[in-house]
């Protein structure tokens, strides 16, 4: 769409821009001859809309174009007000060639949420520019730095100013170098350090955006030449005072340009401050969340514990328990145990004790049949004939005592009966009678009882057991042979 051979000063500003046009939907407010339009699409951007406020342009541009990602429009199409919100960049070329304030609000309701306006505004004292704008495009009004900052500041939250200042000089390169070379910058030739800026820029968003903060754009010698050399030629000769005016226009600038960069290093200090903030927050972000995760992994990790800890404190309670329960009963056994352990030593003391007694009875009994025995054996044999002839005839008469005993009582037995039988018929001298023969009778019963008691007691005293026939029968004693 252009003639090879010329430059436009909108080439710096598409060039700096391409970070934020590289696949990005972008609006160019200028010219649509211009050659800003195919210098974004080569540099990236996914499509272009033109608006040019000269409709002649418009029409001719679009009889030219061959792209299907570049169109076009008339700035004052009502359509464009039905694309709010449809692009991601909007570039400005010349807003001296317009109106600045609605056109910032049009460019503003065409951009999206995080969309970025870039807008150049000619500085109307630079004396010396390096390319001039197109004769169509000469400023009709001109913005100074501060208006074109307090323009843009009053639609966007975040504006960055920056200067297009021009580049003139040698690249000194190694050919040998080894690796990319690092460029070294001398400025040392210009006064202040800086050319005057032919073009004042304002970088606008409403979120933080950041660019290069010095960029150096190299253009083609020949065709920067030629497109100086294509500059009307009708331009008139500069005057000596019109010298003198620019070279104190030059330093004025030179100290503007030294107060600006002081301004400039401070924001950039302030910058450089706020992003190692930002960058110093995102690492303790990012600590913070490891911290998190970790936490959240230890505590999981403990509540695990704190279950399996609680698991085994309730099982050990209820081992616990058993084991108090079982020990309760362990004691009760215990003690029962002990009681009847001292019962049975009760028990074992008493019956020691009736064995001393049994002892000592036995003791006793055995002194006593020492000494019956002793007697015994003093006593001499006439003796012991004589004492077993008498035992033999109280035997007799025991057993001839007992003989009438077991017949008197038969007799009495009979007499029982028969008395009960005739107790009805018989009168009282009958009854008395055989009461009398009654009593009678008892009365020899118990004589006779008395002898045979008496005579057992002198047997037994004499060491004679008595049998069940009443008969004394001689205890064996040792012969005088056997002891």
């Amino acid at each position: 769409m252009t003639e090879p051979s010329s430059l436009q000063p909108s080439i710096a500003l598409c060039a700096y821009a391409e970070p934020l046009a590289s696949n990005r939907r972008v609006l160019v407010f200028g010219n649509a001859l211009g050659s800003l339009p195919s210098q974004l699409m080569e540099r990236g951007a996914r499509s272009i809309h033109v608006c040019d406020p000269v409709a002649a342009r418009v029409s001719e541009a679009v009889a030219r174009n061959r792209s299907t990602q570049i169109s076009f429009s008339s700035l004052a199409d009502s359509d464009l007000s039905l694309q709010a919100g449809a692009f991601d960049l909007a570039l400005v070329d010349n807003l001296g060639a317009y109106d600045p304030l609605p056109l910032l609000r049009t460019a503003k309701r065409a951009l999206g949420s995080r969309g970025v306006l870039v807008v150049a505004c000619p500085n109307a004292e630079a004396a010396f520019p390096l390319l001039r704008p197109a004769a169509s495009d000469a400023a009709a009004t001109s913005l100074d730095y501060y208006a074109l900052y307090d323009a843009v500041a009053a639609e966007f939250e975040h504006v960055r100013m920056l200067g297009q200042t021009p580049f003139v000089g040698y690249a000194i390169a190694d050919f040998s170098a080894s690796g990319e070379p690092e460029p070294a910058l001398d400025t040392s030739f210009v006064p202040g350090g800086a050319e005057e800026p032919d073009f004042f820029i304002a970088l606008a968003s409403n979120h933080e955006v950041r660019l290069d903060e010095f960029a150096v754009i190299q253009l083609p010698t020949r065709r920067l030449l030629g497109s100086i050399n294509a500059s009307p030629a009708s331009a008139p000769a500069a005057r000596p005072e019109d010298l003198a005016a620019a070279r104190q226009r030059d330093a004025e600038l030179v100290r503007l340009n030294q107060w600006i960069k002081e301004l400039e290093s401070r924001a950039s200090t302030a910058d450089e401050r706020a992003d190692h903030s930002e960058a110093e927050l995102e690492t303790e972000r990012a600590k913070f969340d490891a911290e998190r995760a970790k936490f959240d992994a230890e505590r999981t990790q403990l509540d695990a514990e704190r279950a399996k800890f609680d698991a085994e404190r309730t099982q050990l309670d209820s081992e616990r328990q058993a084991s108090a329960a079982q020990k309760a009963q362990h004691e009760k056994q215990l003690s029962a145990a002990r009681a009847e352990l001292e019962a049975l030593r009760a028990q074992a003391l008493q019956l020691r004790a009736h064995i001393n007694t049994q002892a000592n009875e036995l003791a006793d009994r055995t002194r006593e049949l020492a000494e019956q025995t002793q007697k015994l054996e003093q006593g001499s044999a006439a003796e012991l004939a004589e004492f077993e002839r008498q035992l033999a005839e109280r035997g007799s008469e025991l057993r001839r005592l007992e003989q009438e005993l077991r017949t008197a009582e038969r007799t009495g037995r009979e007499l029982v009966r028969e008395l009960e039988r005739r107790t009805s018929e018989q009168s009282k001298h009958a009854n008395l009678e055989l009461e009398r023969a009654l009593a009678e009778r008892e009365a020899d019963l118990q004589a006779a009882a008395w002898t045979i008691e008496s005579l057992s007691l002198r047997l037994e005293l004499a060491g004679k057991p008595v049998t069940a026939d009443g008969l004394a029968h001689e205890t064996a004693l040792p012969s005088e042979e056997a002891r």
